[in-house]
């Protein structure tokens, strides 16, 4: 009764502001349903475009706003956009990473994916620290590290798929295939995003990585400081296989394009630099 007549005498005058005293009031709802694994949606909330200035597909599709009538679409890292179709993912699809650094791929994309007010869950990852998470770019108060093992651990992953935003799921788990497919169609009704390493059955994308080189150690002293891979995908929607060249880990994020590299044939074609030579003063 209170807050009804508060809201009452601090009535909005306009939409702007009465925009701006539904989100507060959601958010306190929220931050209340969370306590008992609630989700609440928050698209109905979100600010519309205008006619005279629309919102891009790539503008929608960094803010997870993009709908292309099979669902929202939900960003992706810059250096690994060249992978998916029309540079993003399909919330509630899922991802199967495999082959080397696959850790810091999950993080990744889980980071991109999560944005700032989505939840994001980890399990089967023991080894993986908080402090990791959080250097990866991962909200702390979003985040849910979930033990690999326990006899509820099929309950626990089910709610997890209904309740969050982002499911990444390690390579501890020793998932079942029964309970890879159930979880993949709480995901679908949910538009959970599942990231997985080394799932035991089929996803709908899978990114395959593999070790090019390390640099770092110079001539033989130093240390390994970064590695260049290569990250093919493939899976519904592509054509074949698609490639790209990261470089990781990079302290300004945990993933960063490759430069490219020249070929052998374009190192013998370029011309040679010219050296000019200091003049000698003659003796005496």
């Amino acid at each position: 009764m209170r807050l009804q007549t508060a809201s009452r005498e601090a009535e909005p005058a306009n939409r702007e502001d009465r925009l701006a005293l539904a989100r507060a009031t959601l958010g306190a709802a929220e931050r209340s349903a969370s306590r008992w694994g609630g989700r609440i949606d928050r698209t109905a909330l979100r600010t519309a475009t205008t006619p005279a200035a629309p919102t891009t597909t790539t503008e929608q599709a960094e803010q997870g706003l993009a709908d292309d009538g099979m669902g929202t679409r939900v960003p992706v890292p810059g250096p690994l956009a060249g992978l998916f179709p029309r540079g993003s993912l399909r919330a509630g699809s899922s991802v199967a990473i495999t082959g080397a650094a696959s850790t810091s791929l999950l993080l990744s994309l889980a980071v991109a994916a999560a944005g700032e007010d989505s939840w994001c869950a980890i399990a089967g990852m023991p080894d993986l620290g908080l402090r990791s998470a959080v250097d990866a770019g991962l909200d702390p108060c979003r985040l849910a590290h979930v033990p690999a093992h326990g006899e509820q651990r099929p309950q626990v992953l089910s709610a997890l798929a209904d309740g969050v935003d982002v499911l990444v799921l390690g390579p501890d788990l020793d998932l079942a295939p029964v309970l890879w497919r159930s979880l993949l169609g709480r995901a679908r009704t949910a538009d959970t995003l599942v990231l997985a390493a080394a799932p035991p059955g089929r996803a709908d994308l899978t990114l395959r990585s593999t070790t090019l080189r390390w640099t770092g150690l110079g001539a033989g002293s130093g240390r390994l400081r970064t590695r260049r891979l290569e990250v093919l995908a493939s899976g519904r929607g592509i054509a074949g296989q698609r490639e790209v060249e990261v470089l990781l880990p990079q302290v300004g994020g945990m993933i960063a394009s490759a430069p490219q590299q020249r070929s052998r044939h374009e190192d013998l074609a370029a011309p040679l630099p010219v050296r000019l030579l200091e003049p000698v003063r003659r003796a005496g």
